[in-house]
């Protein structure tokens, strides 16, 4: 009787089979979970990228989303002119008038407005279409340092060019408008603005001479139409 009820070896070896079978496919199961976890974090967050000589304690820039990027930050200043009248006259010349107005209306950035009104605008204007933002670095290095806004005309503008400046201009940035213009159209903007057509070959060498750059006393634009306000010093960037 005592060898009949006695557990026969196989069956504990079965049992221990099992037992470790179930451990390796919950193992399994869970290892894998993770991994698709950290593989979509990978996919949908930002790339890891090491930055140059960058000190040990500086905090590392934060990745901000489309919408974020796109909405006004708190706090950030809407054009001067909220404050003494859209209308008020500046300049000493006539104004010139052109039918074409701005590339997209997120560089209306005051609230209720239907145009853009930029005072003691830098204006760039493009031989030819712009195909990188590299292009415009120089010119908006320039803008920043004057503390000044920039007007950036072309005949086209890429889009991913074009929403860099539109996120540019609604996070107070760099405020400005981009407008798209023909031949005789950017001529008239020169001859108003002293302004040099730059091209697409000089604008990638990461140089511009600031006397290429123009200069409005004030530059409106709505959806259809622009206005210039020649300044006095037309033509001079500093």
């Amino acid at each position: 009787m005592w060898q009949s009820d006695r557990v026969q070896p196989w069956v504990i070896v079965m049992i221990a089979v099992v037992v470790v079978a179930a451990a390796l496919t919950v193992y399994g199961a869970l290892s894998d979970r993770a991994k698709n976890r950290r593989r979509a974090a990978e996919m949908l967050g930002p790339p890891k990228r090491d930055i140059p000589n960058l000190p040990t304690e500086a905090r590392s820039p934060a990745y901000v989303t489309e919408a974020q990027a796109r909405r006004r930050p708190e706090g950030a200043p809407f054009d001067k002119l909220r404050e003494r009248g859209r209308d008020e006259p500046v300049g000493t010349h006539d104004e010139r008038r052109l039918d074409v107005g701005y590339a997209s209306a997120a560089f209306v950035i005051t609230p209720g407005a239907r145009d853009v009104v930029l005072d003691d605008a830098l204006v760039l204007v493009c031989a030819d279409g712009v195909e990188t933002i590299r292009e415009l670095l120089p010119a908006l290095e320039q803008a920043i340092r004057s503390s000044r806004p920039l007007v950036v005309v072309a005949p086209t503008i890429a889009p991913d060019v074009l929403g860099t400046l539109e996120v540019n201009a609604i996070q107070g940035k760099v405020p400005g408008v981009a407008v798209l213009a023909d031949d005789a159209v950017r001529t008239q903007v020169a001859e108003a603005t002293g302004a040099v057509p730059v091209d697409a070959t000089d604008r990638r060498s990461g140089w511009l001479d600031p006397q290429s750059l123009g200069h409005a006393a004030r530059w409106t634009s709505t959806r259809t139409t622009s206005r210039i306000a020649p300044s006095v010093r037309t033509g001079a960037a500093g």
